[in-house]
């Protein structure tokens, strides 16, 4: 099965430290979880299991509350996470269809959230590999969420990956989207976007870059540069550097 790279709990890897879940979960606690994982901080897993499985055992559960249902759907995507590098294949396939089963059910309720449609993507193609009619979810995350910063990490290269999948309007707002790593200083983010799945369109790519601000460009120019991509940023001398010279 894909590796899952769930988009805001990837930060999770970046704290160690363990919380105790909340005492009081079935009154709300679930949204203070949820918020602590987006956050960055860490549960056990076991914890987790435990305090949610008696919800998502539950077909109809939050769906008379938005914010239980997307507290819920984050939660479960926590374990399919964890589950996809720590657990036997039985444990991985039970978490990633509760994950599928949450994603779906809060966005029923949270049809407009960016991060949810990108997510419930990233689980047909951990489930099942890629399909064409897959892309219509990313076509949904961009509709809701064109300008999500946060978002953009992890949604911009698997985008190029499948751009001609891709409706018109969101392949140029993937395109902007690119730019917009740069302009704000992301250039490792925007160099693995160009240099990965973005390589074929690297010619767009780069002239989407014309209306960045200069000291960006040349930072990112920098950054390929020093990795030993030699392309031409919009505005950005190349420097003569003869020992990268083949």
């Amino acid at each position: 099965m894909t590796k899952l790279l769930l988009l805001g709990l990837g930060v999770i890897a970046l704290s160690w430290s363990m919380y105790v879940l909340p005492d009081r979960w079935t009154l709300g606690g679930e949204l203070d979880v949820a918020k602590q994982l987006v956050s960055g901080r860490t549960y056990r897993a076991r914890d987790l299991k435990q305090a949610l499985a008696p919800s998502l055992m539950l077909v109809d559960t939050g769906r008379d509350n938005p914010a239980v249902a997307r507290a819920r759907a984050i939660v479960a995507l926590y374990l399919a996470e964890f589950s996809a590098s720590d657990s036997g294949a039985a444990d991985r396939d039970s978490a990633l269809l509760t994950a599928q089963r949450a994603v779906g059910d809060a966005l029923i309720q949270n049809p407009y959230d960016s991060i949810l449609w990108l997510n419930d993507y990233l689980l047909q193609i951990a489930a099942s590999g890629f399909a064409s009619e897959h892309a219509v979810l990313l076509d949904q995350s961009y509709a809701m969420g064109p300008r999500e910063g946060w978002i953009a990490i992890s949604r911009n290269r698997r985008a190029l990956a499948i751009l001609p999948f891709l409706n018109p309007s969101s392949q140029q707002l993937a395109v902007s989207e690119f730019a917009a790593l740069v302009n704000a200083g992301l250039s490792e983010v925007a160099q693995a976007s160009l240099t990965g799945a973005g390589w074929i369109y690297r010619e767009r790519l780069l002239a989407s870059l014309e209306k960045v601000d200069l000291p960006a460009r040349e930072a990112f120019a920098r950054t390929l540069w020093d990795s030993g991509v030699s392309v031409q940023v919009p505005g950005v001398s190349i420097p003569d550097q003869p020992w990268r010279r083949n």
